[in-house]
Parts: C-alpha cells; sequence; structure tokens
C-alpha cells in the first residue's frame, strides 16, 4: 500500500514541481547572516547555529515551537529527501529521522552528518540512505506541504557543507 501511495506521491512531486524546476519551487533566502523568517512576519521559524559544515561536524536546526510537522531536504544535484513524516507512513526499512508527532514537540534537531540517513523519496528504493555524501548546498525544507510550488508556505534553510575533514 505504501509504495502504491509512494508512487502515486512521487508523481504528483515530479509533475507538479517539473524535475528541471527544483530551483524555482524552492525559492529561497540565503540564511548564513540570519535565521530564516516567514514571508509573512519577522519572526525566524527555522535556523542552524552554523550553515557551513564539514565532514564530521554535527549541525543543530533550531525551530520555533508552532512550527510545521514536516521537513525534507534538497541535496545538492537535486535529490529530495524526507526527514521528518508521520510514523503511521514508515515501513521496515524507510523510517523518519523523527516523526511529526515527535517532531512537534522538539525546538531542536541535532544531525551528525557523517551518520544521518533519510528517506531518498526513490521509487524502488526501500530503506533510508546517507545523505551528507558530497560537497555541495543542501536545503531544509519545513512546511505543513512540501510539494508545492509557492515558497510563502515553505521554509528553506540552506547549509553549505564540504565533504572532507576541517583543517585549522
Amino acid at each position: 500500500m505504501k509504495s502504491i501511495l509512494l508512487t502515486l506521491a512521487s508523481a504528483g512531486f515530479l509533475y507538479i514541481s517539473g524535475i528541471s524546476n527544483t530551483e524555482k519551487m524552492l525559492a529561497y533566502r540565503n540564511t548564513d547572516t540570519e535565521p530564516q523568517k516567514s514571508a509573512s512576519s519577522s519572526k525566524p521559524l527555522m535556523w542552524a547555529d552554523k550553515t557551513t559544515l564539514f565532514k564530521g561536524d554535527s549541525l543543530r536546526l533550531h525551530f520555533d515551537m508552532q512550527h510545521s510537522m514536516y521537513l525534507g531536504l534538497i541535496d545538492p544535484k537535486g535529490h529530495f529527501f524526507y526527514v521528518v513524516y508521520p510514523e503511521e507512513a514508515s515501513t521496515k526499512y524507510l523510517k523518519p529521522f523523527v516523526s511529526s508527532e515527535y517532531f512537534s514537540l522538539l525546538s531542536t534537531l541535532a544531525i551528525q552528518t557523517t551518520t544521518f540517513k533519510a528517506d531518498p523519496y526513490t521509487y524502488g528504493v526501500m530503506e533510508n540512505q546517507a545523505v551528507f555524501t558530497q560537497s555541495g548546498s543542501y536545503r531544509f525544507v519545513l512546511g505543513d506541504d512540501l510539494h508545492t510550488d509557492d515558497d510563502t508556505f515553505l521554509t528553506v534553510l540552506t547549509i553549505h557543507y564540504r565533504h572532507a575533514e576541517a583543517t585549522l
């Protein structure tokens, strides 16, 4: 049943967003200097302690307490990963990093770049995959509907990642 739902959701996502139009779908603001703010207010919705990371670093995401229950991520090549979603939508090997129900109670989420895995939202892939595998910009997407081309309903935080150990 989940595979049918995932297939339908995937087809809808690709239709709505257009594979080549991911940048337009998730227009984002530079968050290196300040937390991401909603379009309708100056209140931060999601931010990180630091937005430049190296292999082995830990990322700490912060959220306002009235935040959405879904969190996704887009890697540098444009692949989408589900990070947070309802537990009942999980399978034996495709599981949320934390469930939506638990996530709604959190104001912070810690992610270790070397061990972080998420649902790759790819047809036929039935287990979580490593996320931080290449250098580039990773975009965390927070919202109630991650399959929209209207960025006023999304909060996007860009993290710049180097797939190499930090040097002093």
